[in-house]
């Protein structure tokens, strides 16, 4: 009885095997009906022809031989790739009712569970609803505009700080849009880099978007069994619980900071505060308001990565350079930065900020998609939980619609308000890539900066490497070294004068810092009350 209970079990095992090796080898053939892409290998699909980094170059080479809409097959997963305008907007915007979800990733559900952020959250649930329901209430324009003093303040003090310390000019750029988008979310600014909450952001930020990113180690997403492993067994599932733990500690801590002013009275407008006092009415349980705030926040390294690229290509491409600065000399002069009103009037700076987005865009891929439900266009199906790319970098270097796409030309886009070739009819649903909130940087930088490469010890000359840049969800440059100068002494005075005047603009978001960042802050503006005598 024991040898047949022993053959039953392993009859039983082997079935189970063979049916899931069945499934698997199912899984990873592409369905006649799926868009056309590369032969796929029995069991594995196309993951040897994965690349394992710099998705957007493979991503483009292969748009060239499929087309505007091809698949992939790695292993079980479906990988549905876009590569033209008219592809997103029909895919994407059209059919946003079954295409908004995000991919499921073991690890953004170990650090972010429940559903709780909104952009890795998969499902549009109650959770889901709710926190999106609250981010557009506060991000609305009329709240926007009333933090543009705000963010004029901190523009400025990047300004004096690359002014007098320009070889941190990288840190100083995260700084700023950190504190920026934590004084507007939290209602507390970052007056240094080494500032706890914008260092403690940086770093889990950057873990964040890692662990997001479709393709990277370790692969549980591939092979789900390896979430089965526990945790004391599992660096990376230790690293995740970890990251989930200083997430929630540095959340925390600024949400304690937004109660503790609201029950003194002493708000000063940062959304939170509504978010806090208007919770119950929201449906904004405490876990809720916890990762309201923190998702708004982890928008700000992507505005960081756009002007620290627009500081590499001033220093790149000095003909550019001085065409912007020729301009903004004629419109603003020479004794103020920039303002507001003055931005439209400088056509040739948008030029150069457009050019930028589309030779190196921030987001090549933008965040991935994945398909709630089947879904089919133009005799395609794009398959339920399919994970979908928009292939920025390819629609920005198609050669059929950009001359010489390879090359950095801002005049392109005073020839055409979307920078394509004018010989050719384009594809009507192209979008406009500006980045509003960088006009204003950039405009300030170059009044106030000459960029340049920089110079080793021995004076030879070190060319800004325009191929240097990050691999993942967000494709910034990576820490480079630049010249920086002002561009007189007038400028150098101007600037320390204006830091000076931000001073009672900045003490609302002041209130709450820490005695280091306090007596740092002081200390430099008494500094410079003294030498200004």
């Amino acid at each position: 009885m024991f040898p047949t209970l022993l053959n039953t079990v392993a009859a039983g095992v082997g079935l189970y095997i063979l049916r899931s090796l069945h499934l698997l080898y199912a899984s990873s053939k592409r369905q006649r009906n799926f868009p056309p892409g590369p032969p796929t290998v029995p069991f594995i699909g196309n993951i040897l022809d994965f690349p394992r980094e710099q998705l957007q170059f493979k991503f483009t080479e292969w748009s060239k031989k499929y087309g505007a809409i091809y698949s992939l097959k790695v292993m079980h997963l479906t990988i549905i790739v876009l590569n033209s305008p008219t592809a997103v907007k029909e895919i994407i915007d059209k059919r946003g009712a079954t295409s908004a979800n995000r991919p499921a990733s073991v690890i953004a559900d170990i650090v972010t569970p429940n559903n709780l952020n909104l952009g890795s959250g998969q499902y549009a649930n109650d959770t889901w609803k709710a926190l999106r329901k609250a981010s557009v209430h506060m991000l609305r324009p009329e709240n926007m505009d009333l933090f543009k003093p705000f963010q004029r303040a901190e523009v400025i003090q990047l300004l004096w700080e690359m002014s007098t310390t320009p070889e941190t000019f990288w840190e100083d750029i995260a700084r700023m849009t950190t504190s920026f988008f934590m004084g507007v979310i939290y209602g507390i600014r970052a007056p240094r880099a080494t500032s706890y909450a914008a260092r403690a952001f940086t770093e889990t930020n950057k873990e964040f978007i890692e662990c997001m990113d479709v393709g990277k180690a370790p692969p549980v997403d591939v092979f789900p069994i390896l979430n089965a492993v526990p945790a004391r067994f599992s660096g990376w599932k230790q690293r995740a619980l970890s990251l989930k733990k200083r997430q929630e500690e540095l959340f925390g801590y600024l949400l304690d900071i937004v109660k503790a002013r609201v029950i003194r009275g002493q708000n000063n407008g940062a959304f939170m505060e509504e978010a806090y006092t208007h919770a119950e009415k929201w449906g904004l349980s405490p876990p809720l308001l916890l990762n309201l705030g923190g998702a708004l926040l982890q928008g700000s390294d992507t505005p960081a990565g756009i002007v620290q690229n627009f500081v590499l290509f001033l220093s790149a491409h000095p003909e550019a350079q001085k065409k912007a600065q020729m301009e903004i000399d004629a419109v603003v002069g020479m004794d103020q930065p920039p303002t507001w009103e003055d931005l439209p009037r400088l056509p040739y700076m948008h030029a150069f900020i457009e050019e930028c987005m589309r030779f190196r865009p921030i987001a090549p891929l933008a965040l991935p998609h994945a398909m709630s439900e089947d879904e089919t266009y133009d005799g395609m199906l794009f398959p339920k939980d399919a994970i979908v790319f928009m292939n920025v970098w390819g629609i920005m270097h198609d050669e059929k619609y950009y001359e010489e796409p390879e090359k950095f030309i801002p005049e392109r886009f005073l020839a055409h308000p979307l920078g394509v070739r004018p010989d050719v009819e384009d594809d009507p649903a192209r979008r406009d890539l500006s980045f509003g909130g960088g006009r204003r940087v950039l405009a300030n930088l170059i009044w106030a900066f000459n960029f340049s490469p920089a110079i080793k010890p021995s004076g030879e000359v070190v060319p800004p490497d325009l191929w240097a840049f990050s691999d993942g969800i967000t494709f910034a440059p990576r820490p480079f070294k630049t010249t920086i100068a002002v561009r007189s002494p007038e400028k150098k005075d101007i600037i320390r004068r204006l830091f000076l005047e931000q001073t009672e603009l900045f003490k609302p978001f002041e209130q709450d810092l820490q005695a280091q960042d306090t007596e740092y802050i002081q200390r430099v503006r008494e500094t410079i009350r003294m030498s200004s005598q």
